[in-house]
C-alpha cells in the first residue's frame, strides 16, 4: 500500500492531467483551460499530500509503539470518512459528475468501513510491531 501511495503521489506531482478523468474538464473551451490549470496545480498540491503521507508511513513502520500505529489507522479511517462524504455529496447533488466518480466514491467508503472495523474491533497491544512481540 505504501509504495502505491508513493507511485500515485509521485505521478499526480508529474502527471497531473491523468487524474483528470475524475473531473468534467473540457480544455478545448477556454474557460476550461483556465480550470484545468487550476485543476493541475490541485492534483500536484494533493499527489505532494499522498506522497508525503507514504513517506511518514514508510518511515514509522519500525517503530514499536502501539499508539502510534493506532494514530495513523485512526487518520486513515478519519481521512477515508470524511473523503466518501464529500464524494458522496457531490455525486448526489451535482448533475456534472460522471457515474465513474461511483466507484471511486465506493473504494473510498470500503477503505473507510475497513480501518473503522480494525479501530472497533482491535484493541491496543494488536496494533504492535510484530517483532516487538517477538523481544
Amino acid at each position: 500500500i505504501h509504495t502505491h501511495t508513493g507511485f500515485t503521489g509521485t505521478a499526480a506531482l508529474a502527471y497531473p492531467a491523468g487524474f483528470e478523468i475524475f473531473m468534467n474538464i473540457n480544455d478545448q473551451q477556454p474557460k476550461c483551460r483556465l480550470m484545468a490549470e487550476q485543476a493541475h496545480t490541485i492534483i500536484r498540491l494533493y499527489g505532494c499530500l499522498i506522497l508525503s503521507q507514504g513517506w511518514l508511513v514508510w518511515k514509522t513502520r519500525d517503530v514499536p509503539d502501539p499508539y502510534v500505529r493506532k494514530i495513523f489507522v485512526q487518520g486513515y479511517f478519519m481521512c477515508f470518512t470524511l473523503s466518501t462524504l464529500v464524494m458522496g455529496y457531490k455525486q448526489v447533488f451535482s448533475s456534472e459528475w460522471r457515474g465513474l466518480n461511483w466507484i471511486v466514491t465506493a473504494m473510498f467508503g470500503i477503505l473507510s468501513v475497513v480501518y473503522g472495523w480494525f479501530l472497533l474491533t482491535k484493541k491496543l497491544p494488536e496494533f504492535e510491531h510484530s517483532a516487538a512481540g517477538a523481544v
